[in-house]
């Protein structure tokens, strides 16, 4: 029988589409789950033909790329009804956020879980848990599940670090037995540097929610504000030989966390543990992991109104796919993965059970704190006076977290005030075009947790940083009140004034005040521009210019090809910079133009070390700043190999932090090469390399001598005696010595973010243009042995070495690349 022709072609077509059915992971992966790690793309497939498969009780959305062009997803999961209105879903919860239009409907509550596995790529459990979850969600053939999804929606994102994770399993595969070896001193259970711990550029992506510098955790935010889930457990791993955890939390909890949150987790480590009692598993609760710092993927999301939790696996890099633990039994990958399981289903099943009080508490929680906010101080001020470059990276970050604020629109006089500045309590004057950040919003709590100037620490035993305001990262004049204001004008983004005259100038002039000013001087720099930097104040065309200011003459460029004005021009467009046109180097106040106060601007060319003996976070935080926010390159050097690199090549050598033991030739070729021209700049632990050697100005000051009778204190006391020498991490208001070319572009005062508690001598010849005073403030906690020995103590170093330098930070300004005025502070010691 003969088929129209167009049937006949319709019937092709539709042979050839896709069949899609559901598998399970064991089904569609090469191998079983648990057998082996599975690559991100194989991760990434499976998702793919489960939704393909199960459209109706799954939604794959894709939210972004990292790095390395992996894809950043979330896999949504319901009850095919709630599916349906997915969109009306979210936009009701929305609205008991008072983040969307509209009365919220109670009459239905869905509780919205978010799950997110692998931040960390080497603790690949979670990733690999992920697919036989998202199997069970989908299909729903268990019927309880079915029954949770009724009233809950799962939202799963199965690879938060896709370019980590697939780094780790990528080795591990290529590194590992071809029979699965538990011992743990194995090839397979030592991974390298730098690990998959960490992103692309090594930043730990766990620390970087509220900062929000990486590619993966900005678009992960835009996604996260469009659903702002009631629930969100954080998949981690830990060492091998610890049993599972879960909340609750530890103390110190950050007092903005309010009592729902702290009992709801409760509730539901009550459930997990009834899951892991009725299996005979290990775990602990309430102990090491807190809830304090606020960029964790578990305080993030508490202070957004969320029971946000950690959970911890024992494994991570070294349990591969089976090892050998303490107890001589063996944990593998298939252990690994069911207590994931167990504790993500556990989690879900609590939320739907309680989904009722969760979305009647979220409601209250953001109706409460956007009327009733708990915090000391109400409203926060940045003054119109701080270099607008600096407002706008702060407004940037503020829209990540849309977090509302606006100019004050009239001005007061005698308000009481906390002045970031001196850290003392003032009266203030407020001028109608400061911006006001207040915390009578919806994200209330999130706006207080960056602002404050010091959070209340109930514990002492905590797992990271104590004091991280935005106030000191961003370098902003501003204060803090107790009382409620309110913008009144809408704040618009700052764009230069293009003062560009008829005319081509003699030179043009800039001011240098933040991180865009030196991001304008390294274009320049590298399109062969000669640049000059004022170390004096001068005044000119009636503008007053401090010390550091910079001159871009065309005496100085006559032979730059493409035209001199069209690139200084274009390269302050980019970097929003403003330029000030002058016809003539006659200064009406200070040195003129020609003056030998004008220094030349040397063009670096910049390496850094990397290495095993290199913190990768730290290196990573180094490669990150030239890459993406300096844009200025950079070259990475084996550390081991520096004896047999040409060091000519280079004039600046960058020691990031870390644990290093320079051989004594290594360093007296590092000398040689200072010696003669080069500059080396090293931070953190990267200045304990040179610290105390021969040639080098910086000595270790002597700890005080310990009282006999601590030997004697009762053992269950000695590790919070131990407190007392720790600096977990605190804000230090430094000296400065503004004066100094590394020191241009700040104030007499710089807060210092220090987190190592280690001190150096004043040195005898060497500058100290910043430093700690014998009565220096501090925000955060600093042990009480350690404090002391910080008084009269040098930050920043700078020693001269014949015809080169060395420039040490005690201090890392590169610190999660979150310190904004720290990043100012290192491009000095790079360029002068």
């Amino acid at each position: 029988m003969n088929l129209p022709r167009q049937f006949a072609l319709l019937f092709l077509f539709l042979s050839a589409q896709p069949v899609y059915t559901q598998k399970t992971p064991n089904e569609f992966l090469p191998h079983k789950l648990g057998e082996q790690f599975t690559p991100h793309h194989l991760l990434s497939a499976y998702f793919e033909q489960l939704a393909a498969a199960r459209t109706s009780t799954m939604r794959l959305e894709k939210y972004g790329l990292t790095n390395e062009l992996r894809p950043l997803e979330i896999a949504i999961f319901s009850s095919a009804e709630n599916m349906a209105r997915l969109e009306q879903i979210r936009i009701n919860n929305l609205r008991l956020a008072g983040m969307a239009e509209g009365q919220p409907d109670l009459n239905n509550p869905i509780a919205i879980v978010w799950i997110s596995m692998s931040v960390h790529g080497n603790e690949a459990s979670g990733s690999e848990c992920s697919m036989e979850l998202a199997y069970r969600l989908a299909t729903q053939s268990d019927e309880k599940i079915k029954e949770w999804l009724k009233n809950t929606v799962v939202i799963l994102d199965p690879a938060l670090n896709p370019d980590g994770y697939d780094r780790y399993t990528h080795w591990h595969r290529m590194a590992a037995n071809l029979l699965m070896n538990i011992d743990p001193d194995a090839r397979e259970h030592l991974e390298p540097w730098p690990g998959g711990r960490s992103n692309h550029y090594y930043f730990d992506l766990n620390r970087d929610w509220a900062w929000a510098t990486q590619l993966e955790t900005q678009q992960r935010l835009v996604v996260y504000h469009r659903w702002l889930p009631h629930v969100h457990p954080d998949i981690h791993e830990q060492g091998i030989n610890e049993p599972y955890y879960f909340a609750p939390a530890a103390e110190p909890m950050h007092e903005l966390i309010t009592q729902w949150q702290r009992n709801f987790q409760g509730e539901i480590g009550e459930n997990n543990a009834r899951h892991f009692d009725n299996n005979g598993w290990y775990y602990f609760t309430r102990e090491v992991f807190d809830l304090f710092y606020p960029s964790y993927g578990d305080t993030y999301p508490t202070f957004n109104g969320a029971i946000g939790m950690t959970y911890e696996q024992g494994g991570g890099p070294r349990g591969g796919r089976a090892v050998e633990t303490d107890n001589e039994d063996t944990l593998t990958l298939h252990d690994r993965i069911e207590h994931h399981l167990t504790t993500s289903l556990s989690t879900i099943e609590v939320s739907s059970k309680s989904a009722k009080s969760l979305v009647e508490n979220f409601r209250d929680y953001f109706r409460l704190t956007s009327t009733e906010p708990h915090g000391q101080y109400k409203s926060f001020i940045i003054r119109e006076a701080n270099d607008p470059n600096k407002i706008r990276v702060l407004c940037q970050l503020l829209d990540r977290h849309q977090v509302k604020y606006g100019r004050v629109g009239y001005g007061l006089s005698g308000v009481k005030a906390f002045d970031y500045a001196s850290g003392k309590d003032i009266s203030a004057s407020i001028n109608p075009n400061d911006l006001v950040v207040s915390a009578y919003q919806p994200h209330s709590v999130m706006v207080q947790a960056l602002f404050e100037p010091e959070a209340k620490l109930a514990d002492s035993m905590t797992y990271d940083i104590t004091a991280w305001s935005l106030i000191f990262a961003h370098g902003l004049d501003a204060y803090a009140l107790k009382v409620r204001l309110e913008p009144k004008k809408a704040y618009e983004t700052y764009q230069p004034s293009k003062d560009l005259a008829t005319a081509s100038p003699y030179a043009w002039c800039v001011h240098r005040k933040s991180l865009a000013e030196m991001q304008f001087l390294g274009t320049l720099l590298e399109k062969g521009v000669r640049v000059r930097t004022a170390m004096e104040p001068f005044t000119l065309a009636d503008q007053q210019y401090e010390a550091g200011a910079f001159v871009v003459s065309k005496a100085d460029n006559r032979s730059v090809q493409g035209g001199l004005d069209s690139i200084v021009i274009k390269a302050a467009e980019v970097a929003k910079v403003r330029l000030y046109p002058v016809f003539t180097g006659f200064s009406t106040m200070g040195k003129d133009l020609g003056s030998d106060v004008f220094k030349l601007v040397n063009h670096p060319k910049i390496a850094v070390v990397y290495g095993d003996d290199v913190d990768p976070n730290s290196y990573g935080h180094t490669w990150f700043f030239f890459e993406r926010e300096l844009g200025y390159p950079v070259t990475p050097i084996p550390l081991n190999k520096l004896r047999k690199i040409d060091l000519k090549k280079y004039t600046t050598l960058i020691f990031p932090h870390g644990h290093y033991n320079l051989e004594e030739k290594t360093l007296e070729t590092l000398t040689k090469w200072a010696e003669k021209g080069g500059r080396i700049v090293a931070f953190e632990g990267g200045v304990k390399a040179f610290a105390d050697k021969d040639g080098f100005d910086l000595k270790t000051k002597e700890s005080p001598k310990r009282d006999s009778s601590a030997q004697r204190k009762p053992f269950m006391t000695r590790q919070r005696d131990g407190l007392s020498d720790g600096l977990p991490g605190a804000i230090v208001r430094t000296t400065v010595d503004n004066t100094h070319p590394l020191a241009f572009g700040f104030p007499k005062y710089y807060h210092s973010l220090k987190t190592l508690s280690d001190a150096f001598q004043m040195p005898e010849s060497a500058d100290t243009p910043i430093y700690l005073e014998e009565n220096y403030q501090t925000f955060g906690f600093i042990g009480s042995r350690v404090k002391p020995q910080l008084k009269n103590s040098p930050i920043a170093i700078v020693q001269r070495m014949d015809e080169g330098e060395a420039v040490f930070f005690v201090d890392n300004p590169l610190f999660r690349c979150f310190w904004q005025q720290g990043k100012a502070l290192f491009a000095n010691a790079l360029f002068f």
